[in-house]
């Protein structure tokens, strides 16, 4: 990037509050710890932290421009002493947002958005797999909210003909604003479940605000849906008149499938992937068959994007978990599957499905934490997640968190060996007693519960 600052100061309405207007951006950053010389620094306010702090940590590190609030701008400006553009905008955050969708006018890639409750990013790294290799541009780690999605634009480069963005979620307008700023041509939805239903008056709220991605999506945008998914279907018939659909499934009929699904010992499946013009057996070395779901989407996705068939097939039996997503790790004779970075019902009911199905004739032990932003419907949802632990052959199953201990009394009134701990260390003291060489453990929960220090002081202990 080598912009001049006026073309930005135009995109976001601000104002040079000192500095020239002859300053040249080579890029943006919004964290000093990170910040290379000649970029600007936007400073972003959030909950724990307030970028304007920081602005004579950026300038020292060689930024050569600051935007600040205009509320912030006169003691900004007075701290600063080198000579350094310095723009005022309203909101800083809003800024960010406006800077990235201007940027991402000035290329022309085949861009695809990809959302939904769960397996967004799972399936963004197998498009990754796909993609990438052959010089395109898929967003990195968890950069898929209103600062993330921002900073990923700007990595975009002439060269990239292609590009995936994960867009996130959790309140009403969030990610009609994200899918302005890379404005895609094909847009995806992993599924429409009921991950963060507690930030929303009800469920069908919830799934209108996931079709935000949709409405907002350019007119001749294609979109991508899961054919087993009610939530999706839904979406479909109320807002996608007039668009191009792309199904994937594997229960209904859908344009991308999967049939003949095999286990493929140690760990995944072998199945035939069907696209529209052609028919070819894969291997996907991964935890639960709601990654083959993930591997259509993403075989789908690629397709739309006019990635060659043989790139899709690699990039499926490239794919490998990342940490704490379905990650199966080898303690000894015990199997560890760390599922700690995001639960909700949906994603909890698959993960015991493909415990089932992964463990076979092993006793099958499972660590939950609480699954949050389920709004009332918390302890109902966790009492579900019980009766489904019991149906399952759960042996025995442990708790930890406010509204986990609503999933184990249920499970335990089914006759599942069950208890609950009001800390992770009493859960993984009374644990380690019970455990047994041949043992498969699924530690799943959302992210706030920190699960992944269960798995790392079980093994440390075993």
């Amino acid at each position: 990037m080598d912009w001049p600052i006026k073309d930005w100061i135009e995109a976001v309405g601000g104002r040079l509050m000192a500095g020239s207007l002859e300053t040249h951006i080579g890029g943006v950053s919004t964290d000093t710890r990170t910040l290379s010389a000649s970029q600007m620094f936007v400073a972003l306010r959030g909950p724990n932290f307030d970028g304007h702090d920081f602005c004579g940590d950026a300038i020292a590190k060689g930024a050569v421009a600051l935007m600040i609030s205009q509320r912030k701008g006169e003691a900004c400006a007075a701290l600063v002493e080198k000579p350094v553009a310095i723009v005022a905008v309203e909101d800083t955050l809003t800024a960010l947002g406006q800077l990235a969708a201007a940027y991402r006018s000035r290329f022309s890639p085949m861009v695809a958005a990809l959302s939904g409750s769960s397996g967004k990013t799972s399936t963004k790294e197998m498009l990754r797999a796909m993609i990438e290799p052959h010089g395109g541009l898929v967003s990195s780690g968890n950069l898929n909210n209103r600062i993330g999605v921002p900073l990923s634009v700007f990595r975009l480069e002439p060269s990239h003909t292609v590009a995936v963005f994960e867009l996130a979620m959790n309140q009403p307008g969030e990610l009609a604003d994200l899918t302005k700023i890379v404005h895609p041509e094909i847009v995806a939805l992993t599924n429409v479940g009921s991950a963060h239903v507690g930030n929303f008056a009800s469920i069908d709220e919830l799934r209108t605000t996931k079709a935000e991605l949709i409405v907002q999506a350019p007119e001749g945008a294609v979109v991508v849906l899961n054919a087993d998914c009610y939530g999706s279907r839904w979406i479909a018939e109320r807002f996608c008149v007039g668009r191009d659909i792309a199904w994937f499934g594997i229960e209904e009929p859908a344009h991308f499938r999967a049939e003949e699904i095999k286990p493929a010992p140690p760990l995944g499946y072998s199945f035939d992937l069907i696209t529209p013009e052609s028919k070819v057996n894969v291997t996907l070395k991964a935890f639960g068959r709601h990654n083959i779901s993930n591997a259509l989407c993403a075989a789908a996705l690629a397709y739309l994007l006019e990635v060659d068939l043989d790139q899709i097939y690699a990039g499926i039996e490239a794919f490998r978990a990342a940490a704490m997503r379905s990650e199966i790790i080898e303690v000894g004779r015990v199997t560890i599957i760390a599922d700690c970075y995001n639960a909700n019902p949906d994603s909890v009911e698959g993960a015991l499905a493909g415990l089932s199905e992964f463990a076979g004739s092993r006793r099958r032990i499972v660590v939950l934490g609480d699954m949050l932003e389920l709004g009332n419907e918390a302890p109902m949802a966790h009492r579900i997640i019980g009766q489904e632990v019991a149906e399952r052959g759960v042996e025995l199953f442990a708790t930890t968190g406010e509204l986990a201990g609503w999933a184990s009394w249920e499970a335990s009134r089914m006759g599942v060996r069950a208890a609950h701990f009001e800390t992770k260390e009493q859960l993984v003291e009374a644990l380690v007693k019970e455990i047994r060489a041949g043992d498969v453990i699924l530690v799943k929960g959302s992210r706030l519960m920190a699960l992944e220090e269960v798995v790392r002081r079980l093994q440390e202990t075993l």
